[in-house]
């Protein structure tokens, strides 16, 4: 008995093969986002940040100046002010949780935009929506699935894209 080949079939390993090859090669696009960790200048090692959030506003936006009651001249690296993750959203910035060091962004999220590590509020027992106080903001040039790295240390927060 001959066997012929089903060109359906064929088509369809080498198209799951193709589709894999990213990522069984290494080479998978990275998801756009960063990491945020303490770092120690006594020697300690680095410390990922877990439970917090990174949320983004755009730079060249007054309202998102005057929802952080800063202006462009002012220090940003320890800064300190409640937040609101609607009023972020409603500005057209991001609220993103961050897990074990790691952030996401939306992957088309371009331009200069203010990034800054917002912890939980001291204001009692949990209450939605979620009451935030900045740590430190920094401005950030982001391109299209930008990864950024953010750090908090003695220093205060600074964040670069790279």
């Amino acid at each position: 008995m001959r066997r012929t080949r089903r060109p359906g079939r064929t088509l369809a390993v080498a198209a799951t093969t193709l589709s894999l090859l990213p990522a069984l090669t290494g080479c998978a696009p990275t998801t756009p986002g960063g990491t945020l960790r303490t770092v120690d200048d006594t020697g300690h090692g680095s410390t990922a940040v877990d439970d917090d959030w990174v949320l983004t506003l755009p730079a060249d936006d007054d309202a998102s100046w005057t929802l952080l009651h800063a202006r462009p001249s002012d220090a940003l690296d320890r800064l300190q002010t409640p937040v609101d993750p609607d009023d972020v959203t409603a500005l057209g910035g991001t609220w993103q949780p961050v897990r074990s060091g790691r952030f996401d962004l939306p992957a088309d999220l371009t331009g200069t935009y203010l990034l800054c590590w917002a912890v939980p509020s001291d204001t009692g027992p949990a209450i939605e929506p979620v009451q935030a106080t900045t740590r430190g903001c920094a401005e950030v040039a982001l391109d299209d699935g930008a990864r950024v790295e953010a750090t908090w240390g003695a220093g205060g927060f600074g964040a670069q894209s790279g």
